[in-house]
């Protein structure tokens, strides 16, 4: 037993102080959602690259790969292709989903997994401080900062042609620290669509083994100052090739990703001011198609500017009660184009306050109230969203929380500007999919919304484990889906509507675009987890989510039903750290069986068909030998992912229209200074 007792653990799971659910820093048992951190060890230990699949780990996370370069994140259910009910940050500043969408393309970041110190998940809606993007949870990925850690360089290479590679340096001068990375990163299709030598076919790229491809370079500076001021500025860029999975007609998609940002950020004890750019250029069409039709090509570009003032002050008023106040405005412009949008696409000016009081009654109890306030552009209105919680502690490690929260996702711009004419089976026929309905032209998406209710416990009393029990219920309404189509009338031809395209030059037969789905979900789930430390050097972790959904139809509502969150999620794992150096884990990943309703184009028009998605389950591991090179530190490692695959049933499908994923083996060499 002793040999197994290697080094402390580098990270104490919820003894280290978080910033996400609250905006500032604190314990887990203070905190106002459901939290979850992913160390720096858990993903060391884990050797993972990809960070999707360190969210797996995440009690309640939904984790699709589509594609070798696809990978689809939700909370609590409602995933999706082009997944966007999750709100994604970099060190709570960046916002990494893709406006246009509003989803996030993980393989487009400028960092990788050797410079996360690292993950925080909110589970459970944000909105309350951080708006619409946060319907179903926040995650916040936190990279090490600048002049920590240690400078070095992790390789490594796969079977398929996988390929990895990252080196960073960081130091310190004084009051100035600095860090900056490069890295490259390659993975193969799970499966290809076309094969060689099809002359029926055309595609975009001759290169069909590519998942995804992602150079990158980022480079962040610290400066210090007298009084506890500190200004941060810094930049990313990366150059990304990936094959997606889009919405409706669009599988199997290919987009060229160009991404840069600037980011400065300026704060004290009680203030700090934000301003950040990013810039998107992208080139995608449709993969392959048959000669004669369409490829669908486009060019995007995105520029965002994002703004924000925030203040933290503690007061004590009237003397029993202690106050932590938060509160703040931003600002965020987004100026898009893209082929598929119509034309003079606006420009949207987007303001929002919020604020948030945190009100201790002596040592038990805290109650939370947060709101904010968005202006949407697209709707010319105001939506407001609160959040109540009530947290008792019976003992100093030990907290039980209730809580109450609204959130919404407004439309995206491909949801609110939309003006694409589709190819249809039928040879000379054409669908117009728009945003605007030519022959109602006061419609107007209404953003989706939820109302949740939680309550959990969390115990973190004994040094030998941790424990926590989540229950949860969500009332979800006006789901965004794509519209059936609407047969071109003779009361349009009437009004001008529909015919001959001159620029397609196909007739136009149809409408379609955008609806607000009419029935209501109501969602009761729960999440239980626990960390055990049976002895140092040895860490077991195990975690089990419930999903169990039902769908109200209101009188004259008719809407597809599926189940498209499993029922049932299991994570288990275990690390291990030796004296020699050597260390790994093993995780077991298990998802119950699905249902999907997708769209499908069929020669009578599109219909709705739905798909099975049997259980699936997925085991992870990893072993590493870390050895002294001089004063320096060198490691091997192996890593296995999805290791089951093959020797039992077939590779799993996590999308009816996706590839089966296979197994994959991957080498790795660091070398730190």
């Amino acid at each position: 037993m002793n040999k197994l007792v290697g080094k402390a653990r580098d990270e104490d799971v919820y003894r280290e102080t978080v910033i996400t659910a609250s905006r500032g820093a604190q314990s887990p048992l203070d905190s106002p959602n459901s939290t979850t951190i992913i160390t720096r060890q858990d993903i060391r230990l884990s050797g993972i690259t990809r960070i999707p699949e360190l969210l797996r780990r995440v009690p309640g996370m939904d984790v699709m790969q589509i594609t070798g370069g696809d990978t689809n994140v939700s909370m609590r259910g409602f995933n999706s292709r082009l997944a966007n009910k999750l709100l994604v940050l970099i060190n709570g500043q960046r916002p990494a989903y893709l406006d246009i969408l509003g989803s996030t393309f993980w393989e487009t970041l400028s960092i990788d997994v050797d410079q996360i110190e690292r993950i925080e998940v909110v589970r459970g809606p944000g909105s309350a401080l951080y708006g619409a993007n946060a319907f179903a949870g926040v995650v916040n990925i936190i990279t090490i900062a600048p002049g920590e850690g240690r400078t070095g360089f992790r390789v490594g290479y796969g079977d398929t042609g996988q390929g990895y590679g990252s080196a960073w340096a960081t130091g310190r001068d004084g009051d100035l620290g600095y860090r900056a990375s490069v890295g490259y990163t390659r993975y193969p299709r799970w499966t290809r669509e076309v094969q060689n030598g099809r002359e029926d076919i055309q595609v975009f790229d001759p290169n069909q083994n590519l998942g995804a491809e992602n150079l990158r370079v980022d480079i962040r500076l610290a400066q210090r100052f007298k009084n506890n001021r500190e200004l941060q500025v810094g930049g990313g860029f990366a150059r990304s090739d990936l094959d997606v999975y889009g919405i409706g007609p669009f599988n199997d998609y290919r987009a060229r990703f160009d991404n840069a940002d600037i980011t400065a950020l300026f704060k004290t004890e009680n203030f700090s001011a934000r301003v950040f750019y990013a810039r998107v250029a992208a080139q995608t069409s449709s993969n392959h198609d048959y000669y004669g039709h369409t490829l669908f090509p486009s060019q995007a570009n995105q520029n965002v500017v994002d703004a924000e003032l925030n203040f933290f002050k503690d007061v004590t008023w009237p003397k029993s009660v202690e106050h932590s106040l938060r509160g703040g405005a931003a600002y965020r412009m987004k100026s898009i184009t893209w082929t598929y949008l119509q034309d003079e696409t606006p420009i949207e000016n987007w303001g929002s306050l919020f604020l948030q009081d945190t009100l201790r009654f002596g040592k038990s109890v805290q109650l939370v109230v947060s709101g904010r306030a968005d202006y949407v552009p697209y709707l010319q209105t105001v939506k407001v969203s609160p959040r109540g919680s009530v947290i008792i502690k019976p003992t100093d490690l030990q907290s039980i929380r209730v809580s109450g929260s609204t959130a919404f996702r407004n439309t995206t711009f491909l949801e609110s500007y939309l003006d694409l004419p589709i190819q249809l089976q039928l040879p000379g026929a054409e669908l117009i999919s728009a945003s605007q309905r030519y022959e109602d032209t006061a419609f107007r998406l209404r953003p989706e919304s939820i109302i949740t209710a939680e309550a959990s416990y969390l115990n973190q009393m004994s040094d030998r484990f941790e424990f926590e029990a989540t229950a949860y219920y969500n009332r979800v309404t006006d789901l965004i889906a794509l519209a059936g189509e609407r047969p071109l009338t003779l009361a349009n031809r009437a009004d001008g509507l529909g015919g001959l395209n001159p620029e397609t030059g196909r007739y136009t037969v149809g409408f379609g675009g955008w609806l607000n789905r009419c029935d209501i979900q109501n969602v009761f789930g729960g999440e239980v987890g626990t960390r055990v430390y049976p002895i140092e050097g040895l860490d077991l972790f195990a975690n089990y989510a419930l999903n169990v959904s039902s769908q109200e139809l209101p009188d004259g509502c008719s809407a597809p039903t599926d189940q498209r969150t499993s029922r049932h999620k299991i994570n288990a794992g275990v690390q291990l750290r030796t004296k020699p150096g050597i260390d790994g884990e093993i995780t077991f990943h298990y998802q119950s069986a699905q249902t999907w309703a997708e769209q499908v184009a069929t020669l009578s028009g599109i219909q709705v068909q739905t798909f099975d998605i049997p259980g699936y389950a997925l085991l992870n591991g990893r072993i590493g030998w870390r050895f002294p090179i001089a004063s320096t530190t060198g490691e091997v490692s192996l890593v296995v992912y999805n290791a089951l695959s093959g020797l039992t049933d077939e590779a799993p499908q996590m999308h009816p229209f996706g590839n089966r994923v296979g197994r994959r083996v991957m080498g790795f060499f660091q070398h730190t200074l």
